[in-house]
This record gives structure tokens, C-alpha cells and sequence, in this order.
């Protein structure tokens, strides 16, 4: 009937449009969680997945509870499983198919596939199957057990060779071995919206239990998240992509969507969002600091959910570790992601001669400009924010200079090292083309 005659008949009807993205998004976590238990899965049919647990008796010797864990895991990326063991991965999925939790030991396939019925076989899927499960009906072939009783000879005579198949089937032959298949280097969640959503507000309700679902995959496989696509579907088929720079991997939901919400914020969509799409490449957590006889890193996991925080807060662009360029101007830095310095491997001086304390420069960035007063062409008398004071000694000038080939950007300065009676030691240029004077270290 169509849909106006099936909500005459029950007003309450609900009509739910079948997405092809989220049952794939569904599949690709389903691999996670068979992925995250052994290292061997294929695909099968939509929404079933096999995996080979060879070897897994050391860590779950109980087929039972490891059936049970199965199930645990997929309800992690919300999905509800049925999930059945057996020798080979027909019975599997038949056992499967019956619902629940189902191990069948090895020996007594013949007692289980006895009473299944055909229906569980699933022939209606191509015109050659229902043609079959139609000539099984005529004949009386209700279980697999009837089958099993047939001659594979006549079978295979009659109904070819998928009939040869199902009687293999039905006697717990196995028809092939299992295939593995590559492990997806990009998680990604879709779905398909019933109607547009201009409103970001809204949007986080739908975005925050899509990453908590890739996140929830991410742990099952030993990963942290790190960029971000978001591709927005909207109206009049126009695709909005947007893809954000994590500085530092986590599985924060709170810090992925907050970036998320700057990014739309900054430039939102310019029509309403009808479908939401989000991948999210994986990373190697970074490992954690094990030296005996050097202080205590931060841990990883809250090194990386801190780190993401402040990216939230202030952009991918001004979060990391400052670096020196290779440049002629001493003050040129770049940024780079953050990661704590390795343990120092110098050698501990213990001559006697070396054991003598160097001064350490503290660079100020920017630059202050001070007041500089010369005598008989040199420095006098400093005056600057918080110091001042007469010049008790120096050492200079040094002539620097370069980026000469850069029209804005060439510099010559003339650096001095000023003792001032004020106590303090600081290192100051004059800035030859504007003839300004900056302080640019203090040393301690």
C-alpha cells in the first residue's frame, strides 16, 4: 500500500528513510570491533563480519565469554550483535543468524543444522535462490536436516551447483576459507538528516554521538584521533568540506567538537545542512616516558587532551613549541607540534676548570624599544620599561645584518651588552635604518 493508506490505517506509522552512508559507517565499525579481537576479518553480507579466532584460546578460553565480549564491544559503537562460533564460517553465520550468543563445538554441526529451517538460509536474495527455495517447498524440504538426507548426485543434477553447495552446507562442510581484508586508515560516520538543520546549536546533537562512535573505534583499536573532515551536505546538492588541523592526537570529544564549532562559527554553512559526513585519520598514541633518572613526563593520554583543549580555545595556529628558524635574524622562530624534549644525554663535566657558572639569556619577545642617551658615540644612559639606569660597563658593538635580497625585510643592527647600575645585564641593539634601540635579552 502507499504511504498515505498505511497512516489511515495507523496514524502513528513512522516512515524512516533507508541510508546507504550510515549502514556503511555501521559495516566499517562492525570491522573495528571483529578488528580489535583478531587480526584476520572479512566482510560479508551487510551487517555481517567473520573473523578467525585461531590462537585466541590463550586470552579467552571460554568461546562463551569471548561471545560475550564481542557483543560488549559493539555495543560501544551502538550497535546491538548476535554472534555465533563454529568450525567454519557457513555454520557461524547460520548460528549467528539464529540470534543471541550460539557456539557450536566442533563434531555436532550435523545435530545444530538438522532442526534450522531453510528460511535461515536467506534464498530470496537473487531469482536463482527463490527458484530453489520454491522447488525445495514442492518437495516437501522444510530443515536442513530433510536436505542433508538427499543424494548430492541427484541434487546436483537437478539444481545445479548451488544445490551441490547447500548440501555441503547442510552435511557442515565448509565451501571456503576465510579472506582477510585491508584495515581502513580513515574512520568516517555519516548520516543522512530527514530535514535540514541551520541551527549549529542543533547540529552538536548530531555531531557529538557521531564522534563519540568514532572515538569508541579509535579505543578499540589502540588509536587517537587526529585531523578532522567534516563534509556537509546541503541543499541544491552543494558540498561544504572543511578539514581541521588537530595539533595534538586525542579521543576528547569535547575538544574534537569544540573545534568543530569554531571552524562552523568562523565561516558557517550558507544553506541548511541536509547530510554530515566525518573522517577522522588515526594516530599512534605517543608513548610515554620510561628514564629512571630523569623527572616524570606528563602521561600521554592528558598531555594530548590538554593540548587539544588549548587548540580549541585558541586555534590549531597558536599552539605548539617555538623552534629557531634558520634565518640571519635571531629572533625568527617557527612553530611546531608540541612534544616533550628528550632526556639530555651531555656528559656531566667534573673538571675543575669547568665548573663554572654561565650567565643565561632570557629573550624578550618582541623586542622593547628603549631611550638610549650616547656620549662621545656610546651608550650612557638606559631608560625602558620597568629599568633604567646609568651604563656601568659594556662590551660592543657587533655589527649584524642580513636578508638583504628582502626589500621589507633587510635589517642592520649594532648589538651592545650593557651592565647598568640598576643591577641588571641586558643585551640591546641599535636598529641602524630607523636608528631606534630595542632590548631584546635580560641576562640571569
Amino acid at each position: 500500500m502507499t504511504t498515505a493508506q498505511a497512516r489511515a490505517i495507523s496514524p502513528e506509522l513512522k516512515i524512516v528513510t533507508r541510508s546507504s552512508a550510515a549502514e556503511h559507517s555501521a559495516i566499517s565499525a562492525l570491522a573495528d570491533v571483529a578488528e580489535s579481537i583478531s587480526p584476520v576479518v572479512e566482510n560479508g553480507e551487510p551487517g555481517c563480519v567473520w573473523l578467525d579466532l585461531a590462537g585466541m584460546e590463550r586470552i579467552h578460553p571460554d568461546e562463551e565469554d569471548l561471545a560475550a565480549e564481542i557483543v560488549r564491544r559493539v555495543r560501544r559503537v551502538g550497535m546491538e550483535a548476535a554472534v555465533g562460533i563454529a568450525a567454519n564460517l557457513e555454520i557461524a553465520c547460520l548460528a549467528a543468524r539464529c540470534g543471541g550468543i550460539r557456539v557450536i563445538a566442533s563434531g555436532v554441526e550435523r545435530d545444530f543444522l538438522s532442526w534450522l529451517p531453510l528460511d535461515v538460509l536467506g534464498l530470496g536474495g537473487s531469482d536463482h535462490d527463490s527458484d530453489l527455495e520454491t522447488a525445495f517447498a514442492r518437495l516437501g524440504i522444510k530443515r536442513l536436516g530433510d536436505l542433508a538426507r538427499l543424494k548430492p548426485e541427484a541434487v546436483g543434477t537437478r539444481f545445479g551447483r548451488r544445490g551441490v553447495e547447500l548440501i555441503r552446507l547442510a552435511h557442515g562442510g565448509s565451501s571456503r576459507p576465510l579472506v582477510s581484508h585491508p584495515q581502513i586508515e580513515i574512520l568516517a560516520e555519516t548520516i543522512d538528516l530527514e530535514y535540514g538543520i541551520e541551527n549549529l546549536e542543533a547540529l552538536n546533537f548530531v555531531i557529538r554521538p557521531m564522534l563519540e562512535r568514532i572515538v569508541e573505534r579509535l579505543k578499540l583499536r589502540g588509536l587517537v584521533g587526529g585531523d578532522i573532515t567534516v563534509t556537509l551536505g546541503l541543499g541544491e546538492r552543494r558540498i561544504d568540506s572543511r578539514r581541521i588541523t588537530i595539533a595534538a592526537a586525542s579521543n576528547e570529544v569535547r575538544a574534537m567538537l569544540t573545534l568543530i564549532n569554531l571552524q562552523l562559527e568562523a565561516a558557517p554553512p550558507n544553506a541548511a545542512i541536509e547530510s554530515i559526513r566525518i573522517e577522522v585519520e588515526p594516530r599512534i598514541p605517543r608513548p610515554a616516558q620510561t628514564e629512571l633518572f630523569t623527572p616524570p613526563s606528563p602521561a600521554p593520554e592528558k598531555l594530548q587532551v590538554t593540548i587539544a583543549r588549548l587548540t580549541a580555545l585558541f586555534g590549531p595556529d597558536n599552539v605548539g613549541m617555538l623552534r629557531p628558524e634558520n634565518s640571519h635574524r635571531p629572533e625568527a622562530v617557527r612553530l611546531e607540534a608540541f612534544s616533550p624534549p628528550p632526556p639530555s644525554s651531555l656528559p656531566v663535566e667534573t673538571h675543575p676548570a669547568k665548573n663554572v657558572t654561565q650567565l643565561v639569556i632570557r629573550a624578550i619577545r618582541p623586542a622593547m624599544e628603549v631611550e638610549v642617551m650616547i656620549s662621545r658615540g656610546m651608550p650612557e644612559f638606559v631608560r625602558g620599561l620597568n629599568l633604567g639606569g646609568h651604563v656601568v660597563s659594556l662590551t660592543g658593538p657587533w655589527r649584524r645584518d642580513g636578508e638583504w635580497w628582502r626589500a621589507r625585510d633587510g635589517f642592520t643592527r649594532e648589538y651592545y651588552e650593557l651592565a647598568l647600575d640598576d643591577g641588571g645585564i641586558y643585551r640591546t641593539f641599535r636598529d641602524l635604518n630607523s636608528e631606534r634601540w630595542y632590548v631584546d635579552g635580560v641576562y640571569d
